[in-house]
């Protein structure tokens, strides 16, 4: 078995080829799995001569966006796919509606491609699922010390307290998020709070999977006459896509809200659906893995990587800087690195 980055992770396991996230069609002749519903993530649902895989949520998210995938067949949680001695099994990864880690087993041992994934109990999603593995594939979205984030029942705290004392000024808060997971929080918690939320189009779109999944979230859309009524008692919060531009509208206070409010030099939240630097190092030490490979995370693939060999004493390095290969050895594994 041979584990490597060709523009997705690439898996290849006698003649069976898998490849998850893949960013290009260049293995048009694999079997593609997608983990989630976000951009940098799903570009295999644009490529129409892939044969792909995901979960239903994320196949209705896609199509939600105007996408007409081809070649997809639905996959359900902890049920497994088979090609030749190879098995894919789909794990929850707490991260947005429909996402999926993978297993890979093989005769020559197994693999976890987590994508991105958290490991808290949040208002919307239930943990990642930590799994013993020979080879684990780890985002490194926030894979530096320098991101340890406060609960979300803290960060949900600051955020009401905020939003309250930008209404008493007048104004109108505004929490500027990704449409897909961090919105959704946002709207648990100030349901929770008893604040009246307005979405965005673009917000409420994902908000409609969301509640035809079971999810209850109370807002109302920008669009709708309703809204504008609650709009001009201004007791409200707006969450809005975090590209959105604000700025020709004074009555509007934006916030970011984002895992990388740490480095923000604005007002910030640092509310996340990625696992932060300790929760990275917690899941690896759960998964019990032989080596670990990166990835996700540009510089912070080489800053997490060498943490974990530090302070773990686990083999780790980007996956993209060689080759990974996996045998059995006498009822064993071995590993090998092989030079590009």
């Amino acid at each position: 078995m041979r584990v490597r980055w060709k523009g997705g992770v690439h898996v290849e396991c006698g003649r069976v080829q898998v490849m998850f996230d893949p960013q290009n069609n260049r293995f048009s002749r694999c079997l593609v799995f997608v983990s989630h519903g976000h951009f940098d993530h799903s570009t295999a649902f644009r490529m129409d001569d892939m044969k792909k895989y995901s979960s239903r949520q994320t196949f209705d998210l896609i199509t939600s966006f105007g996408i007409q995938p081809q070649n997809w067949q639905p996959l359900e949680m902890g049920k497994k796919v088979v090609f030749d001695d190879v098995e894919v099994v789909p794990h929850n990864s707490g991260h947005v509606l429909g996402s999926y880690e993978f297993e890979v087993k093989t005769p020559e041992g197994n693999v976890l491609f987590t994508g991105d994934f958290n490991t808290e109990y949040t208002k919307t999603m239930k943990p990642a699922e930590p799994v013993q593995c020979d080879v684990l594939v780890l985002e490194a979205t926030f894979g530096s010390p320098s991101f340890t984030f406060p609960s979300e029942d803290e960060v949900g705290k600051e955020m009401v307290d905020w939003a309250k004392k930008v209404i008493r000024s007048r104004k109108i808060p505004s929490f500027q998020a990704d449409p897909l997971g961090n919105a959704q929080e946002i709207i648990s918690i100030f349901n929770e709070s008893r604040i009246p939320v307005v979405s965005h189009w673009k917000v409420s779109r994902i908000n409609r999977i969301y509640e035809s999944y079971g999810y209850k979230l109370e807002y109302l859309d920008a669009k709708s006459a309703e809204a504008q009524e609650v709009i001009d008692s201004g007791n409200l919060v707006y969450v809005t896509p975090k590209q959105l531009d604000l700025q020709d509208h004074p009555e509007f206070v934006p916030a970011l809200v984002s895992g990388w409010a740490m480095w923000a030099k604005k007002t910030a939240f640092p509310l996340s659906d990625h696992a932060d630097f300790p929760r990275l190092i917690g899941f690896v030490e759960e998964c019990r893995p032989k080596i670990v490979l990166t990835c996700h995370g540009s510089r912070f693939n080489d800053t997490l990587a060498h943490f974990i060999e530090q302070k773990l004493g686990i083999r780790a390095y980007p996956i993209e800087l060689i080759p990974t290969s996996l045998r059995s050895e006498n009822h064993g594994h071995q590993i090998q690195e092989t030079l590009k």
